[in-house]
């Protein structure tokens, strides 16, 4: 191969196959192939995540920096000019006529040799010597270069503004939103706890007054104690006339009961309890294969009840076993939060499990292995208890 088509090849590897003109800051894809950096981010059009190669189609997700290699070779290849290679003095020529371009046509853009100049194509073009037209390009170039600087300046300051706004309004957005949920839950705190307060209040003065009944009461039977020991000595027709009145009050005092001092509780609700619990709501169903005898599941595996042939509680021992279902879902550690409906049963029980129970198999609860809360009829009186003890 001679030195003409050599230059020829390697001119064509530093051509950009979308701009078909030598590369202008060659950037390489991932794929292999190289473009004009503007070409390339001009084929990507909105594209900000992916893009796909304009030679091979692949995607790429990004491409590198400017090309180093490439760019000197690009530099070396520009100056290897087939023609060169024929003369010596390095002019260009025309590689129709063999000829020195001397003109330059404005409307294709292009310089051309007299003979191309004379030839119907360009019959109608305007022309103007080459050194007067790369003048004048040179000082269209340099007339261009303040006006980009100016540009670059605008869209830099457009951009880093746009982003400072952006930042500074969200910030104070959420700030101003958080200030008024803050200010909300403070006024919350404060109006509860000045309730508290005054229940306290109260409590208190209902406290005092309670132990000031007792005090009196319990002072009242020792007083009576004290006149039964002085009554007892007397003689016998004076302890025959003062027994009746105290033996009445004696038994007055014995008929009264006292009764405990119960504290009245009040409701204090947290504001967004709720809200916050439903981050951690999770989804909860039964798992058929873990349920005992008497239990009977539902199709979508959200009720659980006894069955018909359920014994009654009264028929069995006084620790009768539990008949329960495990959940399919286990967790082995982080904050979870479910609801279960139980208004439809007077006695219900809910636990937690360990996973060497589920393994086990078995209705008897085992200290070890559960934890129970249990809601249990005692007589005509409920109440929660929880088995093993308390946690």
């Amino acid at each position: 191969m001679d030195a003409v088509k050599l230059v020829q090849n390697l001119q064509q590897e530093t051509t950009c196959s979308v701009c078909l003109t030598f590369f202008s800051k060659p950037v390489t894809l991932a794929c292999g192939h190289s473009f004009c950096q503007m070409c390339l981010t001009r084929s990507m059009g909105n594209e900000v995540t992916y893009f796909t190669c304009p030679e091979c189609r692949k995607i790429s997700h990004n491409f590198s920096g400017l090309n180093v290699r490439l760019s000197k070779l690009l530099a070396v290849c520009k100056n290897l000019n087939p023609q060169n290679l024929k003369n010596p003095v390095g002019q260009k020529y025309c590689q129709k006529h063999q000829q020195v371009p001397k003109l330059f046509c404005k409307e294709d853009q292009i310089s051309l040799c007299i003979s191309c100049a004379e030839g119907q194509e360009h019959a109608a073009h305007t022309f103007s010597p080459i050194k007067e037209a790369a003048q004048n390009c040179r000082k269209k170039l340099k007339d261009t270069v303040p006006h980009l600087r100016k540009k670059i300046k605008e869209w830099k300051k457009l951009k880093s503004s746009k982003k400072d706004k952006l930042d500074k309004m969200w910030r104070k957005l959420i700030r101003g939103e958080y200030a008024i949920i803050h200010q909300f839950l403070y006024e919350e705190e404060k109006k509860y706890m000045d309730r508290l307060k005054y229940d306290e209040y109260k409590s208190s003065q209902l406290r005092d007054n309670y132990c000031k009944t007792i005090n009196q009461h319990a002072k009242n039977m020792e007083d009576t104690l004290q006149e039964i020991d002085e009554t007892t000595c007397r003689p016998d027709l004076d302890l025959l006339e003062e027994s009746k009145e105290l033996l009445t009050t004696s038994e007055s005092l014995l008929s009264e009961k006292p009764e405990s001092f119960t504290l009245q509780l009040r409701k204090y609700p947290v504001t967004g309890m709720r809200n916050c619990l439903e981050k951690f709501k999770v989804n909860i169903t039964m798992d058929p294969v873990t349920a005992s005898n008497f239990v009977v599941i539902s199709e979508d595996l959200k009720k659980v009840k006894h069955g018909d042939n359920c014994p009654e509680q009264s028929n069995c021992p006084e620790k009768f076993p539990y008949y329960f279902v495990f959940a399919e879902q286990s967790f082995d550690s982080g904050i979870y939060y479910w609801e279960v409906d139980v208004k439809e049963q007077p006695q219900w029980a809910l636990g937690l499990a360990t996973k060497s129970l589920r393994k086990r198999k078995t209705t008897q609860y085992s200290v070890e292995y559960l934890y129970i809360l249990c809601f249990e009829k005692r007589g005509n009186k409920f109440y929660l208890v929880t088995r093993p003890g308390s946690v």
